[in-house]
């Protein structure tokens, strides 16, 4: 007989606190792929590539989700939450396996599309997810996961700028043998990880394990959820190919390198931590439209500072101060979205992942041409930084961030 004590409220918070956790554990493993940007000027060189041709292998995996972008608010809708998140989850670890059992640049470039397949899935399945545990902390759910992905991001830099160095001592040969045997040990701990969430038992919570409410089309074409699709494309091209091509800027403009570009791409990192742990830990909603529309832009403005003015020293500081400013407004950005139906709030995410994958593929191609071309990073990055500025504009004229009536609402 259960003792006077027990409440089933208690234990169905604990299975929930339990799940959320374990969840963002094994999806922070997946980001090991984050040691490409690191690795980025070596491999270029390993593989004879050019700058155009290096873009467009780092777009694969934008291709990739494109593809399950299209599909992934049905797919949601039909099967439900947790079985997309548990299926992405393992196709992110086979990848991980066939660039490290592969090792060359054939199966780099097929495991990079399926990564973006099945991270597609997993971008806009994992944040629905956790909001279906935690429905009336939307802003504060999805800020603890982009928090948590921001560990993973420090911790694989520094790792990666080590490898680097070990590499160093050994030519070709010991480049290949650092950057992809880490992979295969990546993905083996992955799907185990899977296999674990998987066939584990689950507490039965409605919203997350059957699927969600059938998806409307009408709603998904009202002027806020297609404000968001546009500033979801902004921020994840502008910051995607910021990322991606500043460790080859840093090496082409610089003769010595003050602080390691992995160090640097580490404090970008710490930057998104700082700042989605106080979003995460901030009261719903507070300062909401001043982030959707002011972050963006101060952060922008640094990196043109930075690209035209900075040095060896001041680049990466510049980057992380940058860093601060457009790390808060993804997080603000999806918590506009409506989550009466996970079905509708995966669309919404889709749609913006869907367009801004198309554009940052382009973008990554298109910087890799100009400096090509013009032997000059800070126009090809120009470019990007334009971006966080457009962000916040946009956002302005939306208005985003205002509390929403009932009727808006009900609207979005």
């Amino acid at each position: 007989m259960p003792s006077p004590d027990h409440h089933p409220e208690d234990e169905v918070s604990r299975r929930r606190r339990r799940l959320a956790i374990a969840v963002l554990i094994i999806f922070n493993l997946t980001s090991y792929n984050g040691v490409m940007g690191v690795f980025s000027p070596r491999l270029r060189e390993y593989f004879s590539l050019s700058y155009e041709q290096w873009g467009t292998m780092s777009g694969l995996g934008s291709l990739g989700q494109t593809v399950s972008l299209v599909l992934v608010g049905l797919v949601i809708a039909r099967f439900g939450v947790r079985r997309i998140t548990e299926l992405s989850l393992g196709g992110v670890g086979a990848c991980f396996v066939l660039i490290g059992q592969g090792a060359n640049l054939l199966a780099l470039k097929v495991s990079l599309f399926f990564q973006g397949l099945f991270g597609g899935f997993s971008r806009s399945s994992l944040p629905a997810y956790l909001v279906a545990l935690y429905p009336s902390h939307k802003r504060r759910m999805i800020s603890l996961q982009l928090t948590c992905g921001s560990v993973m991001g420090i911790v694989i830099p520094l790792w990666a700028d080590q490898l680097l160095r070990w590499s160093r001592e050994g030519g070709h040969q010991e480049l290949a043998k650092l950057f992809f045997s880490p992979f295969l040990v990546a993905g083996f701990v992955v799907l185990c990880g899977w296999a674990l969430l998987s066939f584990s038992r689950q507490p039965d919570f409605q919203s997350v394990q059957t699927p969600g409410q059938s998806l409307r089309l009408r709603p998904l074409l009202g002027i806020r959820p297609l404000a968001i699709v546009l500033l979801i494309t902004l921020h994840a091209s502008a910051d995607g190919a910021t990322y991606e091509f500043l460790p080859m800027f840093m090496d082409h403009q610089f003769e010595e390198l003050v602080i390691p570009a992995g160090m640097t791409l580490a404090g970008h990192n710490v930057a998104y931590l700082i700042t989605r742990s106080l979003l995460s830990v901030l009261p719903e909603g507070l300062g909401q439209r001043a982030i959707l529309t002011l972050a963006g832009p101060i952060g922008g403005c640094l990196l043109l500072v930075m690209l035209w003015q900075g040095n060896a020293v001041s680049v990466p500081l510049i980057y992380f101060l940058a860093s601060l400013f457009y790390a808060a407004e993804f997080p603000v950005l999806l918590s506009e979205i409506s989550s009466r139906s996970m079905a509708h709030f995966a669309a919404v995410m889709s749609g913006g992942y869907l367009l801004g994958n198309l554009t940052s593929f382009l973008l990554m191609k298109g910087t890799g041409r100009l400096v090509d071309t013009t032997g000059d990073f800070r126009v090809a990055l120009s470019v990007a930084a334009c971006g966080f500025i457009l962000f916040g504009l946009v956002a302005f004229l939306a208005g985003l961030g205002k509390r929403p009536s009932a009727e808006k609402e009900a609207a979005t």
